[in-house]
């Protein structure tokens, strides 16, 4: 089984590199444990639910943006989860949320079909900061200290936080939305990502300049619905498609003028992965395989740095999500060459079960899961986020659900808004549960 710390990715050392998995029968996956859960949807007369789940850098907080335009914030204290407030003032569907500053993990930015990128001060539950695009519906958003970046419909704009206003946009690079745009910190790169197939790589060195900054375009050949940066130094990528396939990039190595390719997938799944992922997991044992006899859609990736292992995240539409180890070391290699797609997979190394009865939305890992802190966070169409760890129940507690005085704040937040759902005002128009822009590009079961 291949040992899976879940330790903060930035901290870690890597591990020595992984090798192909095994295709001999393991010991089954890592259950993980559901030691806290909330829901979302107190107010009855305005359905939602969860979009995405991040964590601030502190690993203080957790924020959910929700399908009614608002976000949810909670307290994290060991396996305890309460809610610390709302956030209101997206007009549309919440596209992206980030804590990207980690020098100010009370920071949160989130971009939204209103056309606004919002930074948020969780200290105060305030807006503390605002950016407008005009009218053009945005995507996704990233910050690198005053640089305030957002994908727009074929536009990539800046704005510099100190003055507010725009610094530049970049009209000539993607001919259809732009779902994803993400920095490099240590080579003030942009990597930004379409549903044109495209994957282009700025440096943003000397400020945006969309002729002189250009470095790199790779093409995927199809819809990008997702990104992430991995490796020891940020110098790979993964890609999830709007087919449900994996991509795996050395951006980096295409973004060197004098290193030889980068320029192709060295690992791509196009069109096969829900099929390898459960092929992968018929070799885990009977219960992985009755599981994820059917996949119905991937949650993204995760590096974990400590062991320098990369899953592929995926779910089903009943609610259990599995973490599957890729042989991206043996595919950067060459090792994987004429072998079948369930090759690149070995079975689901964590199981979360239990938690969820609907389709998982996000999944937020964080460091200190293999001992006795938390492994990661949901998010889910079930209108609950739910916390995880594999370390077992305190001796007296109960298996899962949430603490008691969690519990019992949420019959009050229930109550009360129940109480006053006749005059409560969102400023949302949604009649019922709305859908992520992205969302409604994804296939099944989106």
């Amino acid at each position: 089984m291949v040992h899976i710390r879940f330790g903060d990715d930035e901290d870690a050392q890597p591990a020595a590199p992984a090798s192909a998995p095994s295709t001999s029968a393991p010991a089954g996956p890592l259950f993980a444990r559901c030691c806290n859960s909330a829901r979302v949807d107190y107010d009855f007369s305005d359905p939602c639910y969860v979009f995405k789940v991040v964590r601030s850098h502190d690993g203080s907080r957790l924020a959910a943006t929700l399908s009614n335009h608002a976000i949810k914030t909670y307290s994290v204290h060991a396996e305890a989860l309460s809610h610390a407030g709302d956030l209101r003032g997206h007009s549309k569907p919440i596209t992206d949320a980030t804590f990207c500053l980690a020098d100010a993990p009370h920071a949160l930015y989130t971009s939204s079909a209103d056309g606004s990128v919002r930074g948020w001060d969780l200290r105060s539950g305030s807006e503390a900061e605002s950016f407008s695009s005009g009218g053009q519906e945005l995507f996704c958003c990233d910050v690198l200290d005053a640089t305030v970046a957002a994908g727009g419909q074929g536009d990539v704009l800046f704005w510099d936080r100190r003055t507010r206003k725009p610094l530049a946009a970049f009209d000539d690079m993607h001919m259809d939305d732009v779902t994803q745009v993400r920095f490099h910190a240590p080579s003030r790169a942009l990597i930004t990502a379409s549903t044109d197939g495209l994957v282009a790589v700025h440096d943003l060195s000397s400020g945006p300049n969309q002729d002189d900054g250009f470095v790199a375009a790779l093409n995927a050949g199809t819809s990008v619905e997702e990104l992430g940066l991995y490796g020891a130094a940020g110098e790979r990528l993964w890609l999830r498609t709007g087919t449900e396939s994996l991509q795996l990039w050395e951006w980096a190595k295409a973004a060197a003028p004098e290193a030889e390719g980068g320029d192709v997938a060295f690992l791509d799944l196009t069109f096969e992965a829900r099929g390898a992922l459960s092929e992968a997991a018929a070799r885990g044992g009977a219960e992985a395989a009755a599981l994820f006899e059917e996949v119905d859609y991937l949650a993204g990736a995760h590096w974990d740095a400590a062991s320098g292992q990369l899953l592929l995240v995926a779910g089903t539409n009943a609610g259990a999500v599995g973490f599957f180890p890729v042989a991206e070391a043996a595919a950067l290699a060459g090792g994987l060459a004429g072998l079948p797609p369930a090759a690149a997979l070995a079975p689901p190394a964590v199981v979360l079960r239990g938690g969820h009865s609907a389709v998982v939305r996000s999944v937020h890992c964080f460091g200190g899961g293999g001992g006795a802190g938390p492994l990661c966070a949901t998010g889910g169409e079930d209108a609950k986020l739910c916390l995880w760890t594999l370390a077992p129940p305190a001796p007296g507690a109960a298996a899962g659900g949430s603490h008691p005085q969690q519990q019992q704040q949420q019959q009050q937040q229930q109550q009360q808004a129940q109480a006053s759902a006749s005059d409560m005002s969102d400023g949302s128009a949604s009649s019922g549960p709305a859908r992520h822009r992205q969302g409604g590009r994804r296939a099944t079961p989106y």
